[in-house]
């Protein structure tokens, strides 16, 4: 019976510290870590932004984000890690380089769809 369950907790590769593990963490951080996603959104300065990202199961991430103002067009692309930041699953701490974070809040995620409040704008992904 223990060889079944260190097996199992082997097996279960979408976790990414033992100590912040939640009753039922694993599936909603296979459904974020299973797609790459993308959004666009306005910004309040009507900037159109058009923002991939990306979240690993071990805790790193990768998003590009192509900015459109007027017709000046530039990209920005960042290396992150993430967690977890409460029990509840609907909110993820984004943490940059140079001790920025930044928090997705009142995540929802079901299927191809995630949708969030970043920094301020409410933005919807689509699973890729």
């Amino acid at each position: 019976m223990l060889c079944l369950i260190l097996i199992g907790i082997g097996l279960s590769g979408c976790t990414i510290d033992d100590e912040d593990d939640y009753p039922g963490r694993g599936a909603t951080t296979w459904q974020l870590c299973d797609h790459w996603w993308q959004g666009y959104y306005s910004l309040e300065d009507e900037t159109q932004v058009d923002h991939q990202i990306i979240f690993y199961p071990d805790g790193r991430g990768e998003e590009s984000l192509l900015y459109n103002y007027y017709g000046e067009v530039w990209e920005e692309y960042y290396q992150f890690y993430w967690r977890w930041a409460n029990s509840l699953q609907n909110s993820i701490a984004l943490n940059y380089p140079g001790g920025v974070v930044l928090y997705m809040d009142h995540v929802y995620i079901n299927f191809d769809l995630f949708s969030c409040l970043l920094d301020g704008t409410f933005v919807t992904f689509r699973g890729e």
